[in-house]
C-alpha cells in the first residue's frame, strides 16, 4: 500500500472538521515530541471531539493558526491551556482554550489498543511522568540508549571497562 504524506497545515484542518462533525480520526504518530510512549511511525493515533480538559489529557490544538500541535496538558488557568509533549524537557505551548480541537481517546501500538479513558496502566503513566520533569532529561536518555537500540557498542563487550 503506497504511503501519502500531506503537510499538518493542509491535512489538520480537514481532520478537525470531521471531528466535529462526530466522527474520530486515526492518524499515524508523527514527531518525537511525545516520547517515550507515543512512537514515531509506530503508533496511531485516534482523536475525537472533546467532552471536557483535564490536566494530563492529550490534545491536539491549533497552537496558532494552522500549526497544530499534540501534547499533553501541562496546566489550565483562566482560560489560557498550557501544554508540554512527554519528550520535552524545555518549551511549553499556551493558547486560550477555545484552540483546543480534539482529544486523544485511543492509543494503537502493534495491533494492541489502549483506550485512555479506561487504561490503567495509561492513567498511570498520565499522573507520574509529568511529575518526573525534573528527572526526563536522564530518563529520555536511557530510553534511547536501551529501548532504540543506541546502546553503546563498549558497554556490550566483555571484558571492557
Amino acid at each position: 500500500m503506497d504511503k501519502l504524506t500531506v503537510e499538518n497545515a493542509i491535512f489538520l484542518p480537514h481532520v478537525v472538521q470531521l471531528i466535529q462533525e462526530g466522527h474520530t480520526a486515526t492518524m499515524m504518530a508523527r514527531g518525537n515530541s511525545m516520547r517515550p510512549f507515543i512512537e514515531d511511525g509506530r503508533d496511531k493515533l485516534v482523536f475525537g471531539q472533546v467532552d471536557h480538559l483535564s490536566v494530563g489529557d492529550v490534545i491536539l490544538a491549533e497552537v496558532t493558526e494552522g500549526h497544530f500541535v499534540c501534547h499533553r496538558i501541562e496546566a489550565i488557568k483562566d482560560g489560557e491551556v498550557t501544554m508540554r509533549g512527554d519528550g520535552n524537557v524545555n518549551g511549553t505551548e499556551m493558547f486560550p482554550k477555545e484552540n483546543v480541537r480534539a482529544k486523544l481517546l485511543q492509543v494503537v501500538r502493534k495491533g494492541k489498543t489502549y483506550t485512555l479513558a479506561t487504561s490503567k496502566a495509561w492513567k498511570c503513566y498520565s499522573s507520574v511522568w509529568p511529575k518526573l520533569l525534573p528527572m526526563r532529561r536522564y530518563l529520555l536518555a536511557l530510553y534511547r540508549l536501551l529501548w532504540l537500540h543506541q546502546w553503546p557498542e563498549r558497554w556490550t563487550k566483555k571484558g571492557t571497562n
